[in-house]
Parts: structure tokens; C-alpha cells; sequence
């Protein structure tokens, strides 16, 4: 590391992903329930027909998940996030001019291509590749700031769209996303320390102390043959349907149960208020108790605060679902890149973790719309609740077996075979 660097480029680089997620992340997917219920009845769609447009931007992104992967590792990162930052924005901003579904779905194509290149996986990779030490906490950090936007973005879209219209708000939180996330793609982001001449955080003891999976890890083509490759893919899917499956449902379903608008999304800011503590303090559990048990403590709070939900009616259960959901929630986005570069090592993070993006995305597409769609067949979301925490149950087993595995002694074992057979 540069001795005359006062301030290490890695927290630059933090500061820098922490305004990509607040954007992309906080403003489309954490914000998403506030415009469910004024557009739909505006434009007289169903809940799930609405809500498909998420989908459709959640299958874009999974499609262009492993292509980014691959053109971040290849070329200049600024050069693809400026691309995709500017199709991100544009695409949210131009919602305002939507009348129809078939409007909504195709710009949510672009919605999909352009943040595919815009946060989850720029900002895991360039987290992943600038920290070895504190790792967890700066990607807690950077992951905190999907909170942040939450907090502030759905009372601000509760407030525009009450004062103004769904069509303002919309707008201004195209320009917002764009203003924050187009200079910094230009001007901040780099993909790895050596850019900027200097050593991933923690210097070369920190190198020296890393075990041969973190420092080399697996080839992505390895990686697709291992069990514990598919095994973390499922538990991204499963806690990402349950997790997109009540999110951005909350909203309408405390106002369904007898809550105001505003206060429903003063509870909502609630829950992202304690999602950016949530975020940063799993980022720094992991450093300090390590993955299993931070995991299995954020998979625990996540089922009982979706038991939580039968009994939201009351404001008491509704605050306290409110805040031990956003503190648990981490689990959807700070553990995976963690477990992922922990089990499948850094030789291809990029590559690997664009691909498990698909299923982060697929999650995605499937949470948001078919909570909507049980509601429009049962004038309910009890039967949605109840799928979502068996799923979560089952992630959390799977989720403690991958930690325990260890994918290169299976690579290492098949190679063996496979030069034996040959034999």
C-alpha cells in the first residue's frame, strides 16, 4: 500500500458503491411498494399484472448477469458502468410516461440491462477485490445504503405522489438516480488495487495469511461443476423470493389491514432505518464471529419477523416486524458475495457471482408478482407468508452445509477420477 496515500483508495471505492446501491438499489427495489397501489388503481391493473414489470427487469438482469461479469473482468469497469448507469436512470425516469403495461414491461427491460452493470454485481466484485481484511464490514457498509434509500425514498414518494402524482414521482427519481450513480461510475469506481498502483486493504500480512481458497479459489468452470456452487445458487433463489416477496408488499398490505398511507410508509422507513444497521452490523458479525453463525442468526430473525406479519394489525407487532425484518434482510445481499468468495474463492469472483446473480434475479422475479398474484386470487397474502417461511427454513439448512464444504477437494477428487479413467 502507497505510504503517502493518507486516505486508502479501497474507502473511496466504498464511498462510491455505498451512492450505487443508495440509487439502483434504494430507489428501485426498496421503493418499489410505495408506487404499487397508486398506479395500479390509477390505471386500473391488477396487482400482479403491475408488479410483473419488476419481473420482467428481474429475468433482463438475470440474462445479462454473467455477460457483465465477464465485461467487468475484460474492460474498463468505468467505461460499462457509465453505460449502464445512464440506461438505468433513463429508463426509471421515463415510468412517467407509461399509460399501459406493455409500456412498463418494455422499459423495464432496460431497466434490467442497465442495472445489471449498476450495483449488486460492480459493487460486490470491487469490495470483493480492494478488502481482505474488514471485507465484511465494507461490504455491510456499501450494502447499508439500499437502507438508506429506502428510508428516505418511500416517505419522499408516499409524500410527491400525494402532492403531485405516481408520474412525478417517478421522474424525479430517474434524475435523482442518475445524478448520483453517472459521476461517480465516471469519476470513482475502479475494478482493483492495482489501478491505482497499490494493495487490496490489509497489505501483503494479510495476503500471506489467506488460506489457498480465498487467494486462488476455483475456475468459474470448476465452479459450475461443484455441489456447492448450485447449493448457494439455491439459497440466494430461495431467501430472494421470500425476502422480494414480502418486501415490496408491505406497503400495500398494511394498508390493506387498516394503516394510512403515510403511516405505512413511516413504518417502512422504519424498516430500512434498521436495514442499514442491520447491513453494517452483519458485514462486521462475519469478520468477528465468522459466516455460519452470523447467517444462521439473520436467517432466525427473518423467519420470525415473517411470522410476525399474522399479527401486524396490532402497531406494536407491526413496528417490531418492521425493524427485526430490516435488521435480517442482510442476509439477501451482504452474505452472498461473502459466502461465495469464502467457499469458491477469488480466481473468478466476477464471473462466478455474475452467474449467481441469476438467481438472486430470478428470486426477484418470482417473490414480487406471485405475492400479488396469490393476493388477486385469495384477497389475501396469508397463504404467500406461509410459503415464504418454508422457504426460509430450508435456506437456512442449506446455507450452513455450503459453509462447511469444500468445493476445491471435490474439483481436486473429479480431476482425479476423471485422470484415472483415462488411465
Amino acid at each position: 500500500m502507497d505510504s503517502e496515500q493518507k486516505i486508502f483508495y479501497g474507502w473511496w471505492i466504498v464511498l462510491g458503491a455505498f451512492f450505487l446501491n443508495f440509487a439502483g438499489i434504494g430507489i428501485i427495489m426498496n421503493s418499489m411498494g410505495v408506487f404499487i397501489k397508486p398506479v395500479s388503481e390509477s390505471l386500473d391493473f391488477t396487482r400482479g399484472g403491475f408488479t410483473l414489470y419488476f419481473t420482467i427487469a428481474a429475468l433482463a438482469m438475470m440474462v445479462m448477469a454473467p455477460v457483465m461479469g465477464k465485461l467487468l473482468e475484460r474492460y474498463d469497469i468505468r467505461l460499462i458502468m457509465t453505460i449502464c448507469t445512464t440506461i438505468m436512470a433513463a429508463s426509471f425516469a421515463l415510468f412517467s410516461q407509461c399509460r399501459t403495461l406493455t409500456q412498463f414491461y418494455i422499459l423495464a427491460v432496460f431497466l434490467g440491462i442497465g442495472s445489471a452493470g449498476s450495483h449488486i454485481i460492480p459493487v460486490s466484485m470491487m469490495i470483493t477485490n480492494w478488502f481482505i481484511e474488514k471485507r465484511g464490514l465494507a461490504m455491510g457498509i456499501v450494502f447499508a445504503a439500499t437502507g438508506v434509500g429506502g428510508m428516505i425514498f418511500n416517505p419522499l414518494a408516499d409524500w410527491i405522489i400525494t402532492q403531485y402524482s405516481w408520474q412525478a414521482a417517478y421522474l424525479t427519481f430517474g434524475i435523482i438516480i442518475g445524478i448520483l450513480s453517472i459521476p461517480t461510475a465516471i469519476f470513482i469506481v475502479r475494478a482493483r488495487p492495482s489501478d491505482k498502483g497499490v494493495l487490496p486493504y490489509g497489505g501483503e500480512s494479510a495476503l500471506k495469511r489467506q488460506t489457498l481458497e480465498e487467494q486462488e479459489g476455483v475456475t468459474a468452470t470448476q465452479a459450475f461443476k461443484t455441489s456447492a456452487f448450485w447449493l448457494i445458487a439455491a439459497v440466494i433463489l430461495l431467501i430472494a423470493i421470500a425476502n422480494m416477496g414480502v418486501l415490496h408488499h408491505i406497503v400495500p398490505y398494511l394498508t390493506d389491514i387498516g394503516f394510512t398511507s403515510a403511516t405505512a410508509a413511516t413504518l417502512m422507513s422504519l424498516h430500512m432505518v434498521m436495514l442499514v444497521i442491520g447491513k453494517i452490523l452483519t458485514g462486521g458479525l462475519a469478520d468477528r464471529l465468522g459466516l455460519l453463525k452470523s447467517y444462521l442468526i439473520c436467517m432466525a430473525g427473518l423467519i420470525i419477523s415473517i411470522v410476525l406479519l399474522f399479527g401486524a394489525q396490532w402497531m406494536l407487532i407491526a413496528v417490531v416486524f418492521n425493524v427485526l425484518f430490516g435488521f435480517s434482510i442482510a442476509v439477501r445481499t451482504v452474505m452472498p458475495p461473502l459466502m461465495t468468495a469464502k467457499v469458491l474463492g477469488q480466481k473468478h469472483f466476477a464471473v462466478i457471482y455474475g452467474f449467481l446473480n441469476i438467481f438472486t434475479t430470478l428470486g426477484t422475479a418470482v417473490g414480487v408478482p406471485l405475492s400479488g398474484f396469490i393476493y388477486d386470487m385469495t384477497k389475501s397474502y396469508d397463504i404467500a407468508f406461509a410459503l415464504y417461511i418454508a422457504l426460509c427454513l430450508i435456506a437456512a439448512a442449506a446455507g450452513a452445509a455450503v459453509l462447511k464444504m469444500r468445493p476445491q477437494e471435490e474439483v481436486a477428487a473429479a480431476e482425479s477420477e476423471a485422470i484415472s479413467n483415462v488411465q
